[in-house]
């Protein structure tokens, strides 16, 4: 193995950190590390991650959990609807996987010039023509006179951004195992670092009215003045930095916490079903992470409302809490999921199994 020049390394590993500079040219860098490291795997993933996953099995953060929206025709050939949102999860039930998953095989760099030229939020990717025409007899047989011309897939633009987020990563890993496999060229002491053992926390929500944004304020504050929680939001981390950028800021608060609550409102429900905004962009995030990380999510309502009109379509079903009662005792349903911990502790299981007690057949007799 050669000797790697540690200082560029590092100063590598700071780009990738602060998200400075094209991934693509960063990924090229890091490659002759990992040549020169003769670490397989490093190359294998940085050479995919370059030229596209063609062929190959594709990685689960680049699988993207989309809405199926098509264009249809009623019997005379007039357009009837536009991207119409179209519900086909019972058929993705029965064939055992969901057809509104895309993926994206692509290159980083033909992923970062899509995100460059996209100027909405919300990105439609066009299905294949034997996936539309099996959609168009689904569509028929419940809708006679209908035919679906185009399909595709509709997510939000947060979706390829996560990609990349999650490639940066991956790059910081393999580039500082590197580090750790290398001797020193020179000795050198480091200064003792200061671990904030606190749990970390990242308090998202719908911007509302004053009174509720004030709420979020209190609720943040709590968390931290009598909770102990490394709690933040963005009104916090807007404080600390001028020229905030708000998605950059809104991406690592949900990556880089330990926990993350979604307050639930109807607002965030709306905003998030239509891919709207900031909440859009994040709630997309939210859908990607909570397939690998469904323990780092908890979902609050701060009560008097019910769950149906605040919960946004893709995490129906998973737990909410109700705050205004939970408070009754002292939070405790909302400190046991913030420090994973069970409220009920059940017994281990006992090694010897119970035995059933045999009934004999009476002799058979007339």
């Amino acid at each position: 193995m050669q000797n790697i020049n540690q200082t560029k390394m590092e100063e590598l590993i700071n780009k990738l950190l602060s998200g400075e500079g094209k991934l693509s040219l960063l990924l090229l860098e890091a490659k002759e590390y990992a040549e020169n490291s003769k670490d397989e795997r490093f190359i294998e993933f940085i050479d995919d991650e370059l030229n596209g996953y063609t062929g190959k099995k594709i990685p689960e953060y680049r699988r993207i959990n989309a809405e199926i929206v098509g264009d249809i025709q009623d019997s005379f050939g007039r357009f009837v609807h536009h991207q119409f949102p179209l519900d086909f999860s019972k058929i993705s039930d029965k064939i055992g996987f969901d057809i509104s998953t895309t993926v994206s095989p692509d290159g980083i760099s033909f992923i970062e010039n899509n995100l460059e030229s996209l100027t909405k939020a919300l990105v439609l990717k066009k299905m294949p023509i034997g996936q539309v025409s099996m959609l168009n007899d689904i569509l028929k047989y419940n809708n006679p006179g209908y035919n679906l011309t185009a399909a595709y897939y509709r997510f939000g633009k947060a979706s390829l951004q996560y990609i990349l987020d999650k490639v940066r990563q991956e790059l910081i890993i393999g580039l500082k195992k590197i580090q750790k496999s290398q001797k020193p060229i020179e000795s050198f002491s480091m200064p003792a670092m200061s671990l904030d053992k606190a749990i970390s926390v990242f308090v998202t929500y719908a911007w509302g009215e004053a009174d509720f944004n004030d709420l979020i304020i209190s609720f943040v504050d709590f968390l931290r003045e009598k909770k102990g929680y490394n709690a933040s939001m963005d009104r916090k981390k807007s404080q600390e930095e001028t020229s905030t950028n708000f998605n950059r800021m809104m991406i690592e608060g949900i990556q880089n916490s330990d926990k993350v609550i979604v307050v639930l409102t109807e607002t965030y429900k709306k905003k998030a079903d239509a891919f709207e905004g900031g909440v859009g962009s994040e709630y997309q995030l939210i859908l990607e992470e909570i397939k690998t990380n469904t323990n780092k999510f908890v979902f609050v309502s701060f009560g008097d409302v019910k769950f149906n009109t605040i919960t946004p379509t893709g995490i129906k079903g998973r737990e909410i809490i109700d705050l205004k009662k939970d408070q009754d005792d002292d939070f405790n349903s909302l400190i046991s999921k913030l420090n994973s911990q069970n409220i009920i502790e059940f017994s281990e299981v006992n090694e010897t199994l119970s035995e059933v007690k045999k009934k004999k057949i009476k002799p058979f007799k007339l």
